[in-house]
């Protein structure tokens, strides 16, 4: 197969699984695994996917970044306090990404640690359905516990097969927090961290890609944010129904049964 066509089936991928919660991660590897799909520092590639689903979310959720922009600039409290949890979200995050970054980039080379990582967000994402029949719809306030408990969750969602947005909007559920507000939160807190990431990423890594693989990135990057943006507006609509757990049976089956083939390929 092209490359070109590679990057644009990975690149579709990822946008329809960035804001799903069967890990987008995952699925890149596991297709570039099954596809024999190469590229040059594959973290690099999946970086810059992230930047296109990143414009995904500013533009889905501009209304209340905005509001959030203009309220810093008044010295508004309620803005000022939702920075410092996007803040305080970003530190375990910051902690693994600087400690562990040579076992986490590892990992993306293994499709069997993915597959059962995978396993793991479904067996988290199937234990939210006990949330429903324990918690109510009104939700406990938000505040810095529950932003460290979410900032927790998308620090082990740096591992591939562990979806960032299941895990944090799960461990938000877990801590009260309203399936609405959970998603927002765990969206709006992942742009520092995805475009932090991906400025020192490819900062360091910008002269490892050819102009023709820079084009053909920028291309999949912007087919991905479009992708995207259909996703999230459909997923956060599904997410006010109490629909989280049915993501983990997908990734759950998907995960088992990509264990099976590789394990018959032994």
């Amino acid at each position: 197969m092209d490359d070109f066509v590679k990057v644009m089936v990975l690149s579709v991928v990822q946008g329809l699984t960035e804001f799903l919660p069967v890990s987008s991660s995952g699925h890149l590897v596991l297709a570039g695994h099954f596809m024999e799909f190469q590229t040059p520092g594959g973290v690099t590639f999946e970086l810059l996917l992230h930047v296109g689903t990143l414009g995904a979310v500013i533009i889905y959720y501009r209304k209340k970044l905005l509001e959030l922009l203009t309220g810093l600039f008044r010295g508004e409290r309620n803005s000022v306090l939702y920075a410092v949890w996007v803040g305080v979200s970003m530190v375990p995050a910051g902690i693994c990404h600087k400690v562990l970054a040579e076992q986490v980039k590892a990992a993306y080379t293994s499709p069997f640690f993915t597959a059962g990582a995978m396993c793991v967000t479904g067996i988290v994402l199937i234990s939210t359905a006990l949330v429903k029949m324990k918690k109510d719809e009104s939700g406990s306030t938000f505040g810095w516990k529950q932003a460290l408990i979410m900032g927790l969750a998308q620090a082990v969602a740096l591992l591939p097969g562990i979806s960032r947005s299941g895990s944090t909007i799960a461990a938000g559920r877990f801590a009260g927090v309203k399936p609405k507000d959970a998603a927002e939160f765990s969206f709006i807190m992942s742009i520092p961290v995805i475009a932090g990431a991906a400025f020192l990423d490819l900062v360091k890594n910008h002269g490892e890609l050819s102009s023709e693989q820079g084009w053909q990135y920028a291309v999949g990057a912007a087919v991905a944010g479009v992708v995207g943006f259909a996703a999230i507006k459909w997923f956060v609509g599904l997410l006010s129904k109490g629909k989280l757990w049915m993501f983990g049976i997908y990734c759950y089956v998907v995960g088992g049964v990509v264990l099976v083939i590789l394990a018959c390929r032994l």
